[in-house]
């Protein structure tokens, strides 16, 4: 299963065009819909590395250090189990709420792409449109970039406001290399020109920069505290 999803990885990310032109066949409510879950539980995962290193593992280094002699042999087996549990719930918190707001974004993403191609005058299904916008994805594995940066914005190595702009930047990056994967999407499922696939992958390309300005103004800064 590992090397299938890294196959597919490798060939939506890095081969877009043979991907999209040979789009899997089946329900897209099966395999399409399972790829982007499996794109929000890597997400998921190191989000909860994040989260782990930088409000858990302090606290058990401090137990660590007052903790000494044969009480350590004690404690050891019992804070390695509470730390495991605690990473476990944050994972599955964390995957859950990812995987339900990536499978919206994504749902909502493939129709715009669908109704923009049949205004440029694609007559395809619109099951296509939610097959490629769900594989699409996969382009969201960018934002661990940002995920990480967490760490050393903790550590004091990185301010917020570098951070913020790290994550613009990266951000900007998903948005435009989505939206290359989702114009391609549409000329090779729609049948359309290159420049009207352009065109139509402006709507869900604009659905997500008014997503990343809601993100960036009104709730990053509430992440703050969290990520300094």
């Amino acid at each position: 299963m590992f090397k299938k999803y890294l196959g597919l990885f490798n060939l939506v990310l890095m081969r877009p065009v043979l991907f999209f032109t040979k789009l899997p066949s089946g329900n897209w409510k099966e395999e399409p819909v399972l790829f982007c879950g499996v794109v929000a539980w890597v997400i998921a995962f190191f989000v909860s590395c994040v989260v782990f290193i930088n409000q858990m593992l302090p606290i058990g280094l401090t137990i660590w250090v007052e903790v000494t002699g044969w009480k350590l042999v004690l404690v050891a087996p019992v804070a390695v189990v509470l730390s495991f549990m605690f990473f476990i719930m944050v994972y599955a918190v964390m995957g859950m709420v990812l995987t339900g707001l990536l499978l919206g974004l994504f749902y909502v993403l493939g129709w715009l792409l669908h109704f923009g191609g049949r205004m440029m005058g694609g007559l395809s299904d619109y099951t296509l449109s939610l097959k490629a916008s769900f594989y699409s994805s996969a382009a969201a594995l960018i934002l661990i970039i940002p995920v990480l940066t967490v760490i050393f914005s903790k550590q004091g190595l990185v301010d917020f406001t570098n951070f913020k702009i790290g994550y613009n930047i990266v951000y900007s990056l998903f948005v435009v290399y989505l939206y290359g994967l989702m114009a391609i999407a549409s000329r090779k499922i729609q049948g359309i020109e290159r420049w009207e696939a352009f065109v139509a992958a402006l709507l869900p390309a604009a659905v997500l920069v008014l997503f990343g300005i809601v993100m960036s103004v009104a709730i990053l800064g509430k992440l703050q505290n969290w990520v300094i």
